[in-house]
């Protein structure tokens, strides 16, 4: 039964007496025989002053588990009233089921969450490991997992968008130092001689200071990953709540503003002449049209990573897809290959793991593809017959001339760096299983059909973000709605006006440089001059 104690105490140090016992009253003694001195505690004559120490509480619970009771003693309050609302929400919380016994911070918990965390990936759990560490440790961690309530997350989001303040200011600095560092570097290399040491150390020391402060530059918590970051604690606020561990999900109750997901956007002939005027790429997700992934794959017809491009332009795998694809998932005959494995990077390292939730699929190859893929089976051959014990045996499809695989962030940087030898407006690897989709989908695919090829969950996700129409398609698409509709009638297309007849004698010129309708003119000219004299008085004859 609930039975509320509370007391008081304080710091306060003096000579100790025994407050109990036949020896109650009596001095605390030391082994040599003096006054032992130490904290007054309950016994403080002074406590009977307003203000004076602090009120505490202790409450029995009994455990489940033995059956004994477990006393909780916890204090700093500043009045008895404080205390008893502390100790009758320690009896509620143990009421309803939570380990009031135990002192967890929150930070502790969410290290105890992610090592436990066993049904996601890799690259998932070094995702949630390193939010936690960046944006929720340092701001929340140190609170108890009892104590956490709304207004705790909504500071940590406010704390967060502080902080973009400071960092953007921080950027700001340093693009400063950019330019300051440039300038005094064209006045030391321009600068009279007699200067120049002057102006050179001047040029160093800026320098120096902005390498410095480059390397202390963060990046903004951008919306979408401010998302993230409530979208983690709610996962493991959830758990919490389904553990008995805490009463509530907070995190769900805080609110932010709606993120837009970046919709892919065509690099239209109009959108490439603004980008080569200015540089500036008009979304962050680009998408080629099949015009400028055709003339990517025609300038490196001869590289010997064609084939690969070519896979990911037209069928659309993931880039960790194609880096572990085994020759026992192609069947050049059927033309078909199977995705059912990828390699995923952490820190750099590569991992072996399955294929995203509902990627495990058949995708069927174009007969170019088909083609190069047979080409670079030849190859593989002759390079295995020519390096013997060189070569490794690693049963991929895309290797390099020993053997061994590709990694991930390789290609990443290979596809950037052949893209601007090529002089293409700027897309990602990502891009080309964007530029698959539209180029399925203008082929004529179904929605389900492209889902499918991508490995996607749904179709929703096909249609929302990765699927951008093109103008030729959209085009289509608008003069077959037209054909839907029978007409018996349609308006006519008004004719071009008629030229207004020229009523003065000497006829308009055509412009300068310009040849149509000269002999027009001079026709209308002379039949005009002819008219003119039939109809003229004749002069009388003498």
């Amino acid at each position: 039964m609930f039975e509320e104690r509370t007391y008081q105490r304080c710091a306060c140090k003096g000579p100790l007496f025994h407050r109990r016992g036949k020896d109650k009253g009596k001095p605390v003694l030391n082994d040599d025989g003096t006054q032992r001195i130490g904290t007054l505690g309950t016994g403080c004559p002074d406590l009977s002053k307003k203000g004076h120490g602090s009120w505490y509480f202790y409450i029995e619970l009994p455990t489940v588990a033995t059956g004994e009771n477990q006393r909780i003693r916890r204090g700093g309050f500043r009045t008895q009233r404080e205390a008893a609302s502390a100790c009758t929400k320690v009896w509620e919380e143990h009421k309803a089921g939570l380990d009031v016994g135990v002192r967890e911070t929150l930070g502790q918990y969410l290290d105890r969450w992610i090592e436990s965390k066993g049904d996601v990936s890799l690259t998932t759990t070094r995702r949630y490991t390193d939010t936690i560490r960046l944006h929720i440790a340092p701001f929340i961690g140190h609170i108890d997992r009892k104590e956490l309530r709304k207004q705790h997350v909504e500071d940590m989001i406010a704390a967060i968008r502080e902080r973009n303040t400071q960092i953007q200011v921080h950027r700001d600095y340093v693009a400063f130092l950019a330019d300051d560092c440039e300038q005094k570097r064209l006045a030391w290399h321009n600068g009279p001689k007699g200067n120049r040491r002057e102006l050179r150390i001047a040029w160093h020391e800026t320098r120096e200071l902005l390498a410095s402060e480059r390397r202390r530059q963060r990046k903004v918590t951008e919306l979408p990953t401010q998302h993230q970051i409530l979208d983690i604690l709610s996962s493991a606020l959830n758990d919490a709540v389904r553990a008995e561990l805490i009463t509530k999900n907070w995190a769900q109750l805080v609110k932010l503003s709606r993120k837009k997901p970046p919709r892919p956007m065509l690099w239209t002939p109009a959108r490439v002449a603004r980008w080569r005027e200015t540089g500036i790429v008009p979304g962050t997700v680009m998408v080629w049209t099949p015009q400028l992934t055709g003339q990517f794959l025609d300038t490196y017809v001869d590289h010997e990573l064609l084939d690969l491009f070519h896979f990911m332009a037209l069928r659309g795998p993931r880039r960790g897809e194609v880096c572990a694809l085994p020759w026992a998932e192609v069947d050049l005959d059927e033309r078909r290959v199977t995705i059912n494995q990828q390699v995923i990077t952490v820190a750099y390292k590569l991992f072996g793991a399955e294929p995203k939730a509902g990627s495990e699929r058949a995708i069927d190859l174009d007969s170019e593809s088909a083609r190069l893929f047979d080409l670079r089976r030849a190859r593989q051959d002759e390079a295995r017959a020519r390096l013997a014990e060189a070569w490794t045996d690693t049963g991929l499809v895309f290797t390099r001339e020993d053997g061994t695989g590709y990694h991930p962030d390789y290609l990443t940087k290979l596809f950037k760096r052949l893209v601007e030898l090529a002089d293409l407006p700027p897309i990602t690897l990502h891009g080309l299983r964007h530029g698959a989709a539209c180029i399925a989908h203008a082929g004529g695919s179904t929605p389900k059909a492209i889902s499918e090829q991508l490995g996607h969950s749904g179709i929703q996700i096909t249609m929302d973000i990765y699927t951008n129409v093109f103008p030729e398609y959209q085009r289509a698409q608008a003069e077959a709605a037209l054909a839907v509709v029978p007409r018996a009638t349609r308006p006519a297309v008004p004719a071009p006006p008629e030229p207004v007849p020229v009523t003065s004698p000497i006829p308009a010129q055509p412009a300068a440089g310009s040849r149509a309708g000269t002999g027009k003119l001079s026709a209308l000219r002379r039949a005009r001059e002819k008219k003119a004299a039939k109809t003229s008085p004749q002069p009388a004859l003498a």
